[in-house]
């Protein structure tokens, strides 16, 4: 049973560059010689594919920004959210909703909801207007 693993270990330790040379020592393992089993070469190589996909997995997340406030465009209806600071909340449409992606990007694409342009238009409509 010995002698099949060995005959395994050469098949696998055998590279094409060692084949084309007519060197038989390069090719060879002799019992004594440490080569790598297959265990150990399938264990390390899916450690690192692990540690390449958590390096990957891990984002950046936006969080609300004070200086958001001041833009006329977000004053009116943006309120930051005490509780998660990657959420927004608009008082408008009375919801909290996602900053963690793009920032300022989810910001505008809530403003282009027709849910929040609806609301605007009845809230502008309902402004009461004093001299």
């Amino acid at each position: 049973m010995s002698s099949s693993s060995q005959d395994e270990i050469i098949e696998i330790s055998s590279s094409p560059s060692s084949l084309d040379n007519d060197s038989s020592e390069s090719s060879q393992t002799t019992p004594g010689q440490n080569v790598p089993s297959i265990s150990s070469l399938s264990s390390s190589s899916s450690v690192s594919q692990k540690r390449s996909l958590f390096k990957s997995n891990k984002r950046y997340q936006s969080k609300f920004k004070k200086e958001w406030l001041s833009n006329p465009r977000f004053s009116a209806f943006l309120r930051e959210c005490k509780s998660d600071p990657t959420k927004a909340l608009c008082c408008i449409c009375n919801i909290q909703f996602s900053i963690q992606n793009s920032g300022s990007g989810d910001i505008n694409h809530h403003i282009e909801t027709i849910k929040h342009k609806n609301r605007s238009k009845a809230v502008e409509a309902n402004r009461c207007t004093t001299y």
